[in-house]
């Protein structure tokens, strides 16, 4: 890369240069704040080198309700930065590729100061970018993946997290009840999500370019939750290991002749140590946890041979009453994409979700005395640039925590994404 280029690109992520590529920020095809380098981005991908960086931020204001309203805003943010090598184009390697990716996050969450009555957290959170961070930074994957010859079978080992590849699901909301993987948020002592990762082995097969299946085998370490530990390769404090099975249809012609995905799963959790897995009404040591889960999303409509159009989405999990606090969940949705002709890329979302504590649980924790939470959440994705995104939402959390000692909580939301 040449110096000016590489000086450029620094000056940007540090906020001090801007001047090296005013002329074409505002440009509507650009995809990315920082552009081509110069041609050096373009050439470095030709070779095999690709670079991927973006930063997030929620802004949630409790308007009403909850168990501390109207305080002042808060604010939770997320930066990563990330590489893929083919090292086909590099080393003349056939079919293998490495994904690097470091990810920080900053912030405080209004469901956890302000809306949760301390006894009876909120099960959701109105920000998904909170959480596991206030660390620095975490190594959220370093992983290498090798696509066999017969294309059909690819095997991926290193660091990652179990949500990056398993019961995923797109993120077009703040509320985290309906974004990213959601068995990391009812069963996420066990299930872990990025930018938390451990080390993992995972294995697909297709059947064909429209189905396969997957399964893992993922370390399962507690330490590695801790904030002060987003570096921490050591399997000293491992206690089993979590096995996901996955199988995911994708068809490109579905309902109306239009494309959606659909996955059908579950995992089995083999922690035995009491510290991890125990009975949660009579604190019995266990020896495995499990739970399941369901998800689709498919385009209903679409304008013309484009993107636009009416989605619906929805998901549903089911989980082990022995050892988990919540015993099923129920989202559902719709987006419209592009819904003005003249911003295309905009994105109009509705969405609503229920999480059902488990009766054990709630029998021996009073408070807790309704049988689910609700979260509701409408919103607008604007993107003015390809690389800028700004979401202003309005939220809506029915018994926050499964409790009525708790206002319903009316929360006024604001999201970003900048992509580098």
């Amino acid at each position: 890369m040449k110096k000016s280029n590489f000086l450029c690109l620094i000056g940007v992520l540090i906020g001090t240069n801007t001047v090296c590529f005013a002329e074409s920020l505002f440009d509507v095809n650009r995809t990315n704040l920082t552009g081509d380098w110069g041609g050096e981005r373009t050439a470095l991908a030709d070779k095999g080198i690709k670079f991927d960086g973006s930063s997030n931020l929620d802004i949630a204001y409790l308007a009403d309700g909850g168990y501390a309203p109207r305080q002042d805003p808060t604010y939770v943010s997320q930066f990563s930065l990330g590489s893929t090598l083919d090292l086909k184009k590099l080393l003349n390697v056939d079919g293998v590729s490495v994904r690097a990716l470091i990810m920080a996050r900053q912030g405080q969450s209004v469901s956890v100061e302000q809306i949760s009555d301390p006894q009876a957290p909120q099960l959701a959170n109105v920000q998904a970018n909170y959480g596991r961070g206030n660390s620095g930074t975490r190594l959220a994957e370093l992983s290498v993946e090798k696509n066999f010859s017969n294309a059909a079978t690819s095997i991926r080992v290193g660091r990652f997290a179990m949500g990056t590849y398993f019961n995923v699901m797109s993120c077009d909301f703040q509320n985290n009840s309906f974004c990213g993987a959601q068995m990391g948020k009812w069963q996420g002592s066990k299930w872990i999500n990025a930018p938390v990762s451990q080390w993992a082995l995972m294995s697909k097969y297709s059947f064909n370019p429209e189905a396969f299946i997957q399964f893992g085998v993922f370390e399962y370490n507690p330490k590695n939750l801790e904030e002060s530990e987003g570096w921490n390769f050591s399997t000293h404090d491992a206690d089993g290991v979590n096995i996901p099975v996955e199988f995911v249809l994708q068809p490109k012609k579905g309902i109306n002749e239009l494309p959606g995905i659909y996955r059908l799963g579950g995992f089995y959790n083999t922690a035995h140590d009491v510290k991890n897995q125990k009975d949660i009404v009579t604190g019995e040591p266990q020896d495995h946890t499990y739970g399941m889960w369901g998800a689709a999303e498919q385009q209903l409509t679409q304008k013309d041979p484009t993107h636009q159009g009416l989605y619906a989405f929805m998901n549903f999990s089911f989980h082990d009453q022995t050892t988990n606090k919540v015993e099923n969940m129920q989202q559902m949705g719709l987006k419209y994409v592009g819904l003005l002709n003249h911003h295309p890329n905009d994105i109009v979302g509705f969405a609503v979700n229920r999480v059902d504590v488990s009766d054990r649980y709630s029998q021996i924790h009073q408070v807790i005395n309704k049988e689910a939470e609700y979260n509701i959440e409408l919103n607008y994705s604007y993107f003015p640039m390809k690389w800028l995104m700004l979401r202003p939402n309005i939220q809506y959390v029915i018994n926050p925590g499964a409790t009525n000692y708790v206002d319903n909580a009316l929360v006024l939301g604001l999201s970003s994404k900048i992509i580098f």
